[in-house]
């Protein structure tokens, strides 16, 4: 991994948001999960959907946009994605302008434990004013869906 494990923050207020878990399948699986993008829909509350170009590559440089609710206000809000950093299956960086200035950074970590699952360490820093509860909360039960998730598709093969 050459990219920084958690993203800088541009001022302090900016807030940084951070969640570790084992998920009990391999980094392969885990780090696709995390980059189905289209399933973020259904993995983390606060997107309603994902738009993404089924021509384009996955990797550095690659775009997508997203349509938000905020969790903390019910705002609908619009943002654009790329990627920035891309080490399959270990690491991914991205970063996230808003069309409203709710711009954000996060790398996603994994490693393999003695037992063969995954560490996953997820760092998200929000480059505007954000509730530290509501947004750790959402990226609380992100992580869970994606653990549930990879934990299946592991045990199913699918």
């Amino acid at each position: 991994m050459d990219y920084p494990k958690v993203p800088t923050k541009r001022n302090k207020d900016d807030l940084l948001t951070t969640v570790e878990s084992d998920i009990n399948a391999s980094m392969e699986i885990v780090f696709d999960v995390l980059t189905d993008f289209e399933l973020f829909a259904e993995l983390d509350g606060p997107v309603k959907k994902v738009i993404t170009d089924p021509n384009a590559v996955k990797g550095k440089g690659y775009q997508s946009h997203w349509k938000l609710e905020d969790p903390g206000t019910g705002d609908k809000w619009e943002l654009d994605e790329e990627i920035l950093h891309y080490d399959r299956p270990r690491q991914y960086a991205y970063s996230g302008h808003g069309t409203n200035g709710k711009d954000y950074t996060g790398v996603h970590n994994l490693s393999r434990n003695p037992d063969g699952s995954t560490h996953h360490h997820f760092n998200e820093v929000h480059h505007f004013i954000a509730d530290p509860a509501v947004y750790g909360k959402s990226q609380k039960g992100l992580s869970d869906k994606v653990k549930k998730e990879a934990e299946k598709r592991y045990n199913t093969g699918k």
